[in-house]
């Protein structure tokens, strides 16, 4: 198993932030494509849900956990009615360009007693504080047993970039604390104390994307989310995500997501 060293500048932020997770039954009429700018967590009562990617189809087994990636199209189907948990998250400090080619498909999690247990009751459980804590900590460790059963080509290059500093925390950080107001690459530049060349050119090598292309996905992300997690209006939530006004919104949503964000609102739920 591979270790991962801490980088000269300590341990990074590692967590993973629960955005909405619920119970519901799926019906056999359940077919829809999944758009998902976060991570999902999922596990099924019984048999009979499907989820298909470019890679092949994967049959979601009851009582098995399964992560689905984020940024992936994937498209679901079930053939008879299953009691379905599922929980949107984000993690944070795993960033990069490390997951390319594996992280392209619903991955199971690898199987554990404990593991089992704790979610078979969470997808009965009634919503309370201490199940939201719960919760947080079995997605967490479901995504840390299937990053340690990755291939070693994967953990090695998670290891090479958990080494070094972690020069791009303040631009991350700066991204998400003002979502709203204009993000040019020289303000994200400043907050890593680089050049706008040398920033670009190190923010891409880590992340594994272009800081305007980041941007957006984070926005995309968080409008995503507020879309499903309640009923604000689409042009509220539009300029909550910094966006010029709905159409903008809607132009950009849709070049990400393959949908509008109302058509999402309906859908994008589980």
């Amino acid at each position: 198993m591979a270790t991962l060293p801490l980088g000269p500048a300590g341990p990074r932020e590692l967590h993973c932030r629960i955005l909405h997770e619920s119970i519901v039954v799926i019906d056999r009429a359940w077919n829809h494509m999944l758009c998902n700018p976060y991570w999902r967590l999922y596990r099924n009562d019984g048999d009979g849900a499907w989820v298909d990617c470019p890679s092949g189809e994967v049959h979601l087994d009851a009582g098995l956990l399964y992560l689905v990636p984020a940024w992936g199209r994937f498209h679901s189907r079930c053939v008879k009615s299953t009691r379905h948990f599922y929980a949107h998250f984000a993690p944070s400090g795993l960033e990069g360009d490390w997951s390319k080619g594996v992280f392209d498909r619903p991955l199971a999690v690898p199987r554990d007693a404990a593991r089992d247990l704790a979610a078979e009751r969470l997808s009965r459980g009634a919503p309370t504080p201490a199940r939201r804590l719960r919760v947080q900590a079995l997605v967490a460790d479901a995504l840390a047993a299937t990053i340690e059963a990755l291939p070693a080509q994967a953990l090695h290059g998670l290891s090479l970039q958990m080494a070094g500093p972690d020069q791009m925390g303040p631009a991350l950080r700066h991204i998400d604390a003002h979502l709203a107001a204009r993000l040019p690459v020289a303000v994200l530049a400043k907050q890593c104390g680089l050049s706008v060349h040398h920033f670009s050119r190190v923010f891409h090598a880590r992340i594994g994307r272009t800081p305007t292309r980041y941007v957006q996905e984070r926005r995309v992300a968080v409008a995503a989310e507020r879309l499903v997690s309640g009923d604000e209006g689409i042009e509220r939530i539009a300029d909550a995500a910094g966006f010029a006004n709905r159409y903008h919104f809607t132009r950009v949503f849709t070049r990400f997501m393959g949908v509008p964000p109302a058509t999402y609102r309906r859908t994008g739920r589980v």
